[in-house]
């Protein structure tokens, strides 16, 4: 069951109370507790207050909240990051992790989704109020995103995502061309086992089939296969470059389930391929498919470049 968070602010800090690591006399802030669990100080002001009712914690009349009973002439304001605090909250079993990775994820994929609409404004504050998270963590997650080239800042320095453009795509199926049939070369040997299961999928599959069920065929071959290969790095830059696959699946929500039966005779022959053991024969018909489905990715843009109603995350605008 989920806890909300001052449950879990709560729960943190009278578990490192009762272990020893948050001494009487120690100077809690909101700002601090806030900071330490990547948290907003709404939720964590309501846990420490909860506290003071059960006297595990006393408020200060300067500042925050003290550590026992408050008897202490000088209690010591604590530099939380310093100290052997738990990152698992003791009477909850929640892992507290640092709040720009518990969104990140989350907000990279919202935003990648959008951009193929047009151009987007990202709201700091509606990220925030959505996650529950204080503007740092915000602020980190979107540097993190700007680090990537997913985001960037217009001339008022306002963050802002897309649009996605046909030489975008160019550029990114330039190195998928590159890196994804070497990746798969690489990792053909390691396949057989997994290799049935594939097909068999691929054997079932409609023309018209569901987006969920294209998903899985798309990831047989552009993760799995690929993550056999020993080199994590480049595995690590084939999972940002997503934007092509993106674009299919956006179309066949929002406008048409189209049918697919190019795509999964391509999927089929690279499979073929990889079961005679075929390594060279495999990366030539996955470059072949790479061509074929960047053409009608481009294709699929310029559908929803014009959408005027796309669905998208709270935090995002559309600007243009």
């Amino acid at each position: 069951m989920h806890k909300a968070y001052f449950d879990i602010v709560k729960d943190w800090v009278s578990g490192s109370i009762a272990a020893g690591l948050l001494p009487d006399g120690t100077r809690l802030t909101v700002a601090a507790v806030a900071d330490r669990l990547a948290l907003s100080r709404s939720p964590v002001k309501r846990g420490l207050e909860l506290l003071t009712e059960t006297g595990h914690l006393t408020r200060d009349a300067r500042s925050g909240y003290i550590v026992g009973n408050g008897s202490l002439a000088e209690p010591d304001a604590a530099n939380l990051f310093t100290l052997p605090l738990p990152d698992l909250a003791p009477a909850t079993g929640v892992f507290v992790r640092a709040g720009w990775e518990r969104i990140l994820d989350e907000v990279a994929e919202a935003t990648a989704a959008s951009i193929p609409f047009g151009i987007f404004h990202i709201s700091e504050t509606a990220i925030g109020a959505h996650f529950g998270v204080s503007r740092t963590v915000t602020r980190e997650v979107l540097s993190r995103l700007q680090e990537r080239g997913a985001i960037g800042k217009d001339r008022a320095s306002h963050w802002i995502a897309g649009p996605l453009s046909a030489r975008m795509l160019d550029d990114e199926h330039a190195l998928r061309r590159l890196l994804e049939p070497a990746a798969l070369a690489q990792a053909a040997s390691m396949l057989r086992a997994v290799l049935p299961a594939m097909q068999e999928r691929l054997t079932k599959a409609r023309p018209n089939c569901p987006p969920d069920e294209i998903d899985l065929i798309e990831a047989d071959l552009h993760d799995t296969c690929t993550s056999y290969q020993p080199n994590r790095r480049l595995a690590a830059v084939l999972m940002h470059l997503r934007s092509g696959r993106r674009v299919n699946r956006l179309f066949a929500t929002h406008v048409v389930q189209h049918d697919e039966a190019a795509m999964l005779t391509e999927h089929r022959l690279v499979l073929d391929h990889l079961a005679l053991g075929d390594s060279e024969g495999a990366a030539a018909a996955l470059r072949h498919h790479l061509d074929a489905d960047h053409a009608r990715t481009r294709e699929r843009l310029k559908v929803l470049s014009v959408f005027t109603d796309p669905v998208v995350a709270p935090y995002l605008t559309r600007v243009g």
